[in-house]
């Protein structure tokens, strides 16, 4: 029996029916973990998980005129089955112990019910060419059944296997649906465990383990770390212990030739590779070929990781068969899945060449481009093609690519679009159903690779065939395209066969054709993806659909593709561990199917088609370069003795050495910096090793090995020692230094070397030696000789941080000469501008700098390099700037080790005319000893306006008295009736909408521009009487944490404020010439109710504090409440909403001044730290109170309560809660309360 923990809010029910075309964002904020998976134990016997709901959506949609709710979670892109209610649910794969069963165990859960709830079915989702609406039909077995549905919310799939790891899938629907009774409960937390029974213990099969597969692996497998951590080693391939990688061709000598070619190239990098032909698989028939996999992959001692069929698609000549999935797709994916469950345990390529024409361009691009890949910075920026189409999301899809590059790679994409259907100056992103979440995900609240609205990125329309091809011959490394297609090419931007024979591009691209029909290379004619593949220039590879494929599931499998090859993309999926598994487009096919399997299970149609749709059109394990190339630091011995049994290769951390011989594997290994040594077989005079090593944006390395023969000396580098006694005497080369450098030889020949001299060099320009040679004497016969400090030579002092400064070695006892090479780091600082704080306590202490003040700005630098900086310091500077003075020169810092930081304040003034809103560039420069230096810049903006009143309120009934109000407070607003064009100029922004029928409705692409103010960090307040019910809701509208509940109409004959909030004892009279309301605000989550109307249940009025942004919502108008005694004046409402917004008004109202019975003088010292002093007079006895709140409204302490004498008084505070602990640094507002007074002031904690 599992123990659960339930809590009805059944009182939510008639809320959330009413709700039309809303959208609602439902919170929790004490969830047992992270949202999501969280592996809590990970053993041999099993694991437990603790899944979490943070918060999830409910999601308006229109069924048949009937307004019902979608279920959605963060994260989560596709909906339910069809017809079945749209209830989201995730999942993530599970590794067992090799013969093991595993069962699911849940051990505890807590629960929401919510009552009264329409859960719309979930939609069929579409063929790319189906342009009709959603469709929408409710399976009647379900609808019309009483039960809750799912009826196993925590569910573990059949046992599977992925490539050689016995797994399950998980699969959790935190939320079940009674649509008899209407009822839904939500698992809001659930702890389970997966045990495992029986097995042998190990997790995996060894044999089918791979450096290149294992990141599949890692991204899926929520306990991947169970599995053995292994070192790779590559091995000798031949066609009895089988290949990694294994190319099928025709029988035709041509194609075979450049198969060898590819085999060649592959063996040199590590990859044992054959050759089969057609005949040699067992003839050109799907099944023999599928069973020639099969077997492979069962039998082989080295079990086939990737297959290239080497081929067009064809029953005769050169042609080789692909079966047909289900009747609907020619599908090399077939072959790819060899244990029956849909996914690839098998890469799977296919080069569809008919000649040796078509090979040469399809071969030798990858090899040219592996060789000598790109070197100019443009080809590095990737290109977008999209066809807007607003029922879609090919413009997210797309554009989410392009945002990830822009703004977590710093390139610059280049947008070539043009418009299906639609207007995206007027439209939302796309109005399918779950796009909230996916803007959740990609928008400003989440990745931030795309804005809120499409209209902020304009450039929707006009691309055409010309704009591609320029784009493509002017030099691209990708080119992502989203839209619908057909076999001879793209809808929209309109680019087809004819069009690419404007392509003159020496440097081919990689094309994300994601679409319809552009790959279907079954077809009796040439498509799309074949000319664009094998033409002399155009593409290096293509990924594409073979048929008709699904919108929505194809931009989930976007998704993921991505993610495999930047797992930055998605930073919440997959794995966090970074690594060198380098792009590698085959791969990221098969791996973004898997993310597919995994997105929604057990639901979700359409999914299986995309996995045999999509193929990848080059070689398995051909490569991108995403950046500009870098060279490696590679050292090893240019010749070896014959006999030798190891050979030792040092190179960069993350490079992957391979050592082949006559086109053999002889050993592979990943570097960690270290040398490594390979243990090789004896060979002869005349041979040579290749030493090839990779690394991703490395440029390939390839050297060549000769064996000499053993009969003669043969002298070499061994190692070095730097005597930097005259520098900082840490022994490595640091910037700046004078080098003395002691030199180890060792002869590994068989013969005595006599009387050896040495000479070092380098063609580095940051190193000037000084004295270059020296005298070993005799180096006998394997024996080493050191000589100490012979060598010197001097370090540039802007050598760069880490630099390799690569020596050559040339020594020779006068019959002979040997050269060597070794390398020896650099080390510098690297001295950066890391961030600033502005500190304007001795004004008006609001954190900003407003005109007329002066402020400290404390910057703070740092040392990201690995050696000193001396005698650091730090300018600040404002040039050109009239209103800004830096009151002081350069700070001096002191010295600064490596990976440290380091702080200067300076005091700068603005002018008292500084306009509002002024943005001022700050310029911070860096210098130390020896000529180091750094720049950074930041930018503060001066004489923010205190408030805007954005009166779009035809009427007027608030904006004026807000002005009036925000006047006698002395804080600067500005009044405007339309929107302007930078909110960011505000601390805070007033809307007023207006009362029924008259009021202003807001559209989408406001709501937007609110919702990215508040992004960035705004406090908005949103009046309107219709805005919250009767309105189209945005998803402004959920910022604020509201419910509404509908009730039958009711006036407004006052407004009360809220005990226990910054309104207390305030009581209006309501003015309105249209005073009536049918509906009543509830708080969500964290927000509050600060007025109620005209009962205690019928809130109007309600704050929230998101601690990134403050929002108030009301139902009522500002300017239509009546004036009172004090507190209950509208200037000393804005008052309170302006200090709970965080500003602090100079001309604060302490109620009426004539008569006055008590007065709250100002706290001293203000700012404290330690404690300050509170004083008060009274004029007559009185009962006083004085507490203590913070900016938002929440009484933190109560400092006094009881009957006083008339007379002088104070009290002090220590800046600690009513428990004694000591409150947070920032703003706190005490206030003095009598039968007759309310007085507030300010003081600030330090």
């Amino acid at each position: 029996m599992f123990g659960n923990y339930k809590a009805n809010l059944a009182f939510l029910l008639p809320l959330l029916s009413v709700f039309s075309l809303t959208a609602q964002t439902i919170s929790f904020n004490d969830s047992w973990d992270e949202a999501g998976f969280n592996l809590a134990i990970e053993a041999a016997e099993g694991i437990e998980v603790i899944y979490s709901v943070q918060e999830f959506y409910m999601d308006d949609v229109s069924v048949k005129g009937t307004s019902m709710k979608a279920i959605h979670l963060p994260g989560v892109f596709l909906p339910n089955n069809e017809g079945a209610p749209d209830l989201a649910g995730s999942s993530r794969y599970i590794a067992i112990p090799q013969g093991a069963a595993a069962s699911l165990n849940v051990l505890s859960y807590r629960t929401e019910t919510y009552n009264n709830i329409e859960i719309a079915p979930a939609p069929r989702i579409p063929l790319e060419t189906d342009n009709s609406p959603l469709y929408y039909n409710k399976d009647e077995s379900i609808y019309s059944t009483n039960a809750f549905y799912p009826a196993e919310p925590f569910q573990l799939s059949k046992q599977t296997v992925i490539r050689g790891v016995d797994a399950v899938i998980l699969g959790i629907t935190p939320f079940q649906y009674n649509p008899v009774t209407k009822e839904l409960i939500v698992y809001r937390d659930i702890k389970l465990e997966v045990n495992f029974k029986g097995g042998n213990g190990q997790f995996g099969a060894m044999r089918y383990r791979s450096r290149w597969f294992d990141p599949i692996l890692r991204d899926r497998l929520l306990n991947f770390a169970s599995l053995p951590v292994i070192e790779y080693t590559g091995k000798q391939g031949n066609k009895t212990d089988g290949f990694e990688y294994v190319i099928i061709t025709p029988d035709n000598p041509v194609f075979i030739a450049w198969a060898d070619s590819l085999k060649l190239f592959r063996n040199m990098q590590g990859i044992s590779t054959g050759v089969f032909t057609i005949t040699e698989v067992g003839g050109n028939n799907t099944n023999t070929i599928e069973s020639f996999i099969n077997d492979a992959y069962n039998t082989w001692a080295i079990p086939p990781l990737a297959v290239l069929i080497m081929a067009d698609y064809g029953s005769t000549g050169d042609g080789i068969l692909a079966p047909v999935w289900n009747s609907a797709c020619v599908s090399d994916h077939i072959y790819a899945d060899v244990n029956g469950n849909d996914m690839a345990d098998v890469i799977m390529a296919r080069m569809t060449a008919e000649n040796g024409t078509h090979l040469e361009n399809m071969v030798g691009k990858i090899l040219d481009y592996e060789r000598n890949p790109p070197t100019y910075e443009g080809f590095y920026n990737p290109i977008t093609a999209l066809g807007w189409q607003t029922e879609r999301w090919f413009q997210i899809c797309s554009e989410s690519v392009g945002g990830f590059f822009k703004y977590i790679k710093g390139k610059n994409p280049l947008r070539i679009n043009e418009i299906y259907a639609g207007n995206p100056d007027v439209d939302p992103w796309s109005t399918a159903l779950n796009t909230n979440t996916i803007l959740g995900v990609f928008g400003p609240n989440g990745l931030g690779y795309i804005p809120s609205i499409p209209n902020d990125m304009g450039h929707w329309s006009g691309g055409n065939a010309t704009d591609i091809n320029d784009a493509i011959n002017a030099g691209a490394f990708l080119l992502q395209h989203r839209d619908h297609g057909g076999e001879t090419g793209w809808g929209e931007p309109d680019y087809n066969n004819n069009d690419l024979n404007g392509l003159s591009n020496e440097d081919p691209v990689f094309v994300f054709s994601i679409n319809c029909l552009t790959g279907k290379y079954n077809w009796e004619y040439e498509c799309f993806v074949e000319k664009f593949h094998r033409m002399e220039y155009g593409a290096l590879g293509v990924i594409a659909a073979s048929e008709v494929s699904y919108s929505f599931v194809n931009d989930t499998y976007v998704w993921g593709l991505y993610d495999y090859m930047w797992p930055e993309f998605l930073p919440q999926f997959g794995s966090t561990i970074a690594e060198e598994r380098g792009m590698l487009p085959a791969f990221a096919n098969a791996a973004a199917k898997y993310f597919l399997k995994a997105s929604s299970w057990p639901f979700a149609g359409g999914k299986e088609d995309t996995y045999y749709l999509f193929h990848h059109h080059g070689c398995a394990f051909q490569t991108l370069y995403s950046e500009v190339p870098m060279n490696m630091m590679v050292v090893h011995d240019n010749v070896i003795i014959t006999g030798s049994d190891s050979f030792t290769v040092t190179a960069d951390s993350g490079a992957f050495i391979a050592l082949s011989f006559n086109g053999d594997v002889m050993g592979t290994a990943e570097s960690d910096g270290t040398p490594q040594v390979f243990n090789i077989i004896p060979l002869s005079p005349g041979d040579a090793i290749n030493v090839v090593v990779t690394r991703p944006n490395y440029f390939r390395y390839h050297g060549i090995v000769d064996v000499i023969p053993d009969d003669v000396p043969y002298v070499i580098y061994d190692d070095y020692a730097i005597n930097d006694a005259s520098g900082n005497g840490n022994g490595i080369l640091d910037y700046g230094e004078s080098v003395l450098l002691s030199l180890s030889l060792e002869n590994v020949g068989l013969i005595d070397a006599i009387g050896v001299d040495a000479d070092i060099s380098t063609a580095n320009s940051f190193i000037s030696i000084t004295d270059n040679t020296a005298y070993f004497n005799d180096i006998l016969s394997l024996q080493t000789v050191t000589v100490s400090d012979e060598y010197a030579f001097d370090v540039a002092s802007d050598i760069s941080d880490g630099e390799l400064v690569t020596f050559q070695v040339q020594a020779t006892d006068g019959n002979y000469v040997w050269n060597s090479v070794f390398p020896i780091r650099a080390h510098a600082p690297v001295m950066e501008y890391i961030t600033y704080i502005l500190d304007d306590a001795s004004g008006n202490g609001n954190g900003e700098l407003d005109p007329g003040e002066t402020a400290e700005i404390i910057v703070t630098i740092g040392n990201h390099g690995s050696s000193e900086a001396y005698n650091v310091s730090m300018g600040l500077t404002c040039s050109g700037s009239s209103y800004i003075t830096v009151n002081n020169g350069a700070v001096a810092v002191g010295n600064m080790p490596e990976q440290t930081t380091g702080d200067a304040v300076f005091s700068v003034t603005a002018a008292d005319d500084t306009p509002g809103g002024h943005h001022e560039l700050f310029a911070v420069d860096i210098n130390a000893d020896l000529g180091i230096s750094g720049v950074g810049s930041f930018e503060i903006v001066i004489g923010r306006f205190d408030a805007l009143v954005l009166d779009l309120d035809p009427y007027n009934h608030s904006g004026p008295a807000m002005m009036d109000a925000f006047d006698d407070l002395d804080l600067s607003a500005s009044y405007e009736t339309a929107f302007p064009g930078d909110l960011s100029m505000y601390r805070s922004v007033f809307v007023s909408l207006g009362i029924v029928i008259t009021g202003h409705e807001l559209t989408h692409v406001e709501s937007a521009k609110l919702e990215q103010y508040l992004d960035g960090g705004g406090k908005l307040y949103l009046e309107g009487r219709r805005t919250w019910y009767n309105d189209q809701q945005q998803p402004i509208h959920d910022r604020f944490n509201i419910d509404v509940v509908l009730d039958s109409w009711f006036p407004y004959e006052s407004i009360t404020g809220e005990a226990g909030t910054f309104t207390e004892g305030m009581n209006f009279q309501y003015g309105s010439v249209s005073p009536y309301n049918d509906y009543y605000l509830i708080p969500e989550g964290n927000a509050f109710t600060i007025f109620t109307s005209p009962a205690p249940d019928f809130g109007c009025a309600v704050a929230f504090d998101e601690a990134s942004y403050k929002t108030i919502g009301c139902a009522f108008e500002f300017g239509d409440l009546t004036d009172d005694a004090h507190p209950s004046t509208k200037q000393q409402l804005m008052l309170e909403y302006m200090q709970f917004f965080g500003t602090v008004a100079t001309g604060i109202p302490d109620g009426p001044q004539q008569n006055l019975l008590a007065s709250l003088g100002n706290s001293y010292p203000n700012p404290f730290t330690g404690q300050t002093t509170i004083t008060f007079s009274l004029q007559e006895d009185a009962a006083v109170s004085i507490e203590v709140f913070d900016t938002y409204g929440r009484r933190v302490a109560s400092l006094l309560d009881k009957n006083m004498k008339a007379g002088k008084h104070s009290i002090r505070w220590d800046g600690t809660d009513d428990s004694g602990n000591k409150l947070n640094s920032g703003i706190y507002l005490f206030n003095l309360k009598t039968n007759t007074v309310n007085v507030t002031k300010k003081v600030i904690l330090h």
